[in-house]
């Protein structure tokens, strides 16, 4: 692409794609592919129409398609729109489609920017005879808004809001639809953290327009078993793309009951910050953080955590960070974790109740009724069949009119005898349970061995994490705020404990003298801390869990310290906002 080589050049490299054997592509990611056809496309218009035709590089998606288990859906799609752009606009010698063209190809790619493809496209409509539009190639929507979170992030608030402003235009242009309803939020948010309530009030007034429009001139398109959602909302990742909400076409035609909901969830987003900024209520701010981050495990290593604490600083000063990092979905996986440490009833219980508040509050009533199953079948594998029956059957009603598919499913499982193990039931309830987007039930596997009931034993794994100053382990709250110093000697020994594994070696212990200097203590202060994590953390053990696990398990103490190989999984702390540390 750089150095050109001719139309020959041009048909000899496409020739290597199009006969790419069935075993490459049936490993290579998805975007990758997607970006090596966009990229033959381009070099195609830039050798004269030589080398491959849209429909050829078509057929290559195809065969992808039909044969790569990596095949996810999400790309190629809207890719083989993106291809016919490409070819049209050479055809047209048209500046704005090719610019259309660039901008899908940069959705969801963080490299866009800094890839081939913004000079390539620029040549291209040079060699067309397109004069004066390079910078429009590499100022695409994705890239404007990327540009617009760091600002906000930093507290650059015009900025922020030209950037904003400069996407949304173009979103709207090129008919992503859920990617403008979001950003209708992030515009809200810079509004309201510039001061300008009444401004935000506009904005709100702007996207609930937009979505009413996009509904009714998208058309509506029945729900059926073999219905694909217009928008795909989750983790969508495949090689270098990755995004929580998107769309396989562009401008898709016909939307379901759940794309609808989608597009109307980013105004409750935005209704309920508007309402946190004229009441300071927790109950708003919660519902617009549960609804903003729900089903996004991203969310956390975004920079959203640091914008909306900059949101709360700005309306109600200094506050804690962890409430703005324990969402619900945070919280509900913490349940799931929990039952594995054998979680006592009257927490698991209480935990359910404050999950399902938390959920009706952000308006996701079904989801509270999934919680309150997930609930159930923790505690019927943790505390037997009577003891689930008197509390869940209180909201029997509830449960009927919202789930009741799942509930059928706890009810059968209710029914098995103890003696015939709970695999089977626990398939049906997940079957029944994956018609809903809601935390994976995963973490939960090991309380339904059949013999966790009957014997203390250590648990597979437990995970260890940090939300702000709160520290906790398998969702136990081990401090609500935990001092600076522990956070750095766990930070420093979990990641010994990742390096280790990555290397394949044994898991070395650091002596008090090796901590104290990499995390600017003292000895005497570093074996002070020790000693009172491991009391505060039996503590905290004893009273909210009825499995055996000691300090000790997780924080091993001779000849050094290290983190135990055998018991500690996952290390994850979350210190600042917008910060990850993974150890």
């Amino acid at each position: 692409m750089r150095g050109g080589g001719g139309p020959a050049g041009v048909e000899r490299a496409f020739a290597a794609v199009g006969q790419l054997p069935d075993s490459e592509l049936q490993r290579t990611d998805e975007h990758d592919v997607a970006l090596l056809l966009c990229l033959a496309g381009v070099c195609a218009g830039l050798a004269g129409g030589a080398g491959p035709t849209a429909l050829e590089l078509r057929a290559v998606a195809d065969r992808y398609a039909d044969t790569s288990i990596l095949y996810t859906g999400r790309v190629l799609p809207r890719v083989k729109e993106t291809i016919d752009l490409i070819y049209r606009g050479v055809e047209e010698k048209s500046a704005q489609i090719l610019q259309e063209a660039a901008d899908a190809i940069s959705q969801g790619w963080a490299e866009y920017a800094r890839s081939d493809f913004p000079a390539a496209f620029s040549r291209l409509a040079a060699e067309l005879g397109i004069q004066g539009v390079g910078e429009e190639f590499l100022e695409t929507s994705y890239v404007s808004w990327k540009r617009g979170l760091d600002n906000s992030a930093r507290g650059s608030v015009e900025e922020a809001l030209a950037a904003f402003g400069t996407s949304l235009d173009k979103y709207r242009k090129y008919s992503y639809y859920a990617d403008a309803a979001w950003l209708y939020t992030d515009l809200v948010i810079a509004r309201l953290l510039a001061g300008q309530e009444q401004a935000a009030v506009r904005v709100l007034d702007e996207q609930r327009r937009y979505v009413d429009d996009v509904i009714a001139s998208a058309g509506h398109r029945p729900a059926t078993d073999s219905t694909s959602y217009a928008f795909h909302l989750g983790d969508v990742r495949s090689g270098g793309y990755s995004s929580f909400v998107d769309s396989p076409a562009m401008g898709p035609q016909g939307l379901g009951p759940d794309d609808r909901a989608l597009l109307r969830r980013y105004v409750r987003v935005s209704e309920n910050l508007l309402a946190y900024a004229a009441s300071r209520s927790r109950r708003d701010l919660d519902a617009a953080l549960d609804l903003f981050s729900f089903g996004w495990l991203g969310y956390l290593d975004s920079p959203y955590p640091e914008i909306f604490h900059r949101l709360v600083r700005h309306l109600e000063g200094a506050e804690p960070v962890a409430p703005l990092l324990l969402t619900v979905h945070v919280r509900w996986r913490g349940l799931l974790q929990a039952g594995r440490l054998r979680l006592g009833s009257a927490d698991l219980i209480r935990t359910a109740m404050d999950l399902r508040e938390r959920l009706r509050a952000a308006g996701m009533e079904k989801e509270a009724g999934i919680a309150l199953l997930d609930a159930g079948m923790l505690h019927f594998a943790l505390y037997g069949k009577a003891a689930t029956a008197s509390w869940l059957s209180r909201r029997l009603a509830e449960l009927r009119r919202l789930v009741p598919d799942p509930l059928q499913a706890v009810v059968e499982a209710l029914q098995v005898p103890p003696q015939s193990g709970l695999q089977t039931p626990l398939a049906h309830y997940l079957g029944a349970r994956a018609a809903y987007r809601v935390p994976d039930f995963m973490p939960a596997f090991g309380v339904f061995r059949r013999d966790l009931r009957s014997r203390r034993e250590l648990p597979a794994e437990v995970d260890l994490a940090a939300y702000g100053e709160s520290l906790w382990i398998n969702g136990i709250l081990i401090y609500e705020t935990a001092p600076a110093a522990l956070l750095a000697i766990l930070g420093e020994l979990g990641r010994e404990l990742k390096e280790a594994r990555a290397e394949e070696r044994e898991v070395p212990y650091l002596s008090a003298a090796e901590l104290a200097e990499r995390t600017g203590r003292t000895s005497s202060a570093v074996v002070q801390v020790v000693r009172r994590f491991r009391a505060v953390c039996q503590e905290q053990l004893d009273r909210g869990t009825e499995l055996g696990l000691k300090p000790d398990d997780v924080l091993q103490g001779r000849p050094g310290y290290r983190l135990s190989p055998t018991v500690v999984g996952d290390v994850q702390f979350h210190l600042v906002p917008g910060v990850t540390f993974t150890p």
